[in-house]
């Protein structure tokens, strides 16, 4: 994942910046222009760069806090009935392949990458010994 995130804000703020006529751009030739590039291929690189500094998960009282860039969310974690250990490579709120998947609510799901994962849940177990944890 870290890869695939750098390689990819690079590749939207550097060659728009000092390499204009880099790549293959099918655009009109009105649209054709260095600034209108810029204007908008920097913003996805930066979004990127966002998401990637500004991810993070946190248990305050009986919450867990997901930011994800600009986006934000809380997860009652009374709510919380399933923890599950995935590989899932689909997107996600986490910058790891190595995730947990938490089923809340009626329906609801998301996947999350702690950087210690089993201490993770042994936080939330403590939170709410109901959590039905499925291992790989």
């Amino acid at each position: 994942m870290t890869i695939i995130v750098w390689l990819f804000a690079f590749l939207f703020i550097v060659p728009p910046i000092f390499s204009p006529d880099f790549g293959v751009w099918m655009t009109p030739e009105f649209l054709d222009q260095h600034w209108i590039k810029i204007v908008f291929l920097c913003p996805i690189g930066f979004c990127l760069l966002w998401i990637w500094f500004k991810t993070g998960y946190t248990i305050q009282n009986n919450f867990i806090k997901i930011q994800y860039g600009p986006f934000k969310k809380e997860i009652k974690i009374d709510e919380i009935h399933s923890i599950r250990e995935t590989k899932n490579p689909f997107t996600a709120p986490s910058l790891s392949m190595y995730r947990i998947e938490i089923n809340y609510g009626k329906y609801n799901t998301i996947q999350i990458s702690p950087k210690n994962i089993d201490e993770f849940i042994y936080e939330l177990e403590k939170r709410n010994s109901n959590i039905q944890i499925k291992k790989i």
